[in-house]
């Protein structure tokens, strides 16, 4: 008789980091990637947002694998649906346990922003409803949030500030009827949020970019 055990083993994975954590840190941004992604590119992506007093850290997911067979283009995934009570497990551990390594050096009052784009958004929410960190708001790029949360999971999205759904018109992975559930589970769960449209399709664009973020640094300015 076959018999499938599990057994937990530390393991070693990368993140990018912009900026420095210090006393004059007033806003950190944790920036989760979309699938067949690294930290490094995502972060090459977010470094026009780079500016005085906010902290942008990129994690890496722990899952590699070859991208298209082509054993020199190397990519990451948060999760498959194999195992995935475990693979969500694992994601909500090691997330939460960087978000406290980096937290510890900055000031308390910083706020928190989780930002993620494709498959990092539905890696977003489930953190956020399972994690033990409370951003003041969440930004999902080019998906929604996770289809299956439970009530408690709801509750912790719930608490966020501010939620901001973004997807391009021509972004195949987000339809209109995608768009509109999204917009109906925010709403039954009494979240505070926006849906944004731009012109485009399934990629990050620096002018939006730059846009959702533009109010946020008149605030570290002040």
């Amino acid at each position: 008789m076959i018999k499938i055990n599990r057994y937990v083993t530390p393991r070693t994975t990368r993140f990018a980091q912009i900026g420095e954590a210090d006393e004059n840190t007033c806003e950190v941004i944790f920036a989760l990637h979309g699938w067949g992604q690294l930290a490094g590119d995502f972060a090459e992506v977010m470094t026009p947002l780079a500016t005085e007093g906010r902290l942008i850290i990129c994690p890496e997911a722990l899952s590699k694998f070859y991208v298209g067979f082509q054993p020199r283009e190397t990519g990451s995934s948060w999760m498959t649906s194999y195992d995935r009570e475990y693979e969500i497990m694992d994601y909500v551990t090691y997330l939460d346990g960087l978000a406290e390594q980096v937290l510890a050096d900055v000031p308390e009052h910083a706020h928190i922003i989780v930002f993620a784009f494709s498959q990092g958004c539905h890696t977003a929410s489930r953190w956020i409803g399972n994690g033990v960190v409370k951003p003041k708001k969440m930004i999902l790029w080019g998906s929604d949030p996770a289809e299956d949360l439970g009530p408690e999971e709801w509750d912790a999205v719930s608490d966020i500030d501010h939620i901001q759904v973004v997807a391009g018109t021509m972004d195949r992975f987000v339809t209109g009827g995608k768009l509109q559930r999204a917009e109906e589970s925010l709403r039954d769960h009494q979240c505070t949020f926006e849906i944004i449209r731009y012109e485009g399709g399934h990629h990050l664009q620096d002018s939006v970019l730059m846009d959702l973020f533009s109010s946020q640094e008149d605030s570290l300015e002040l």
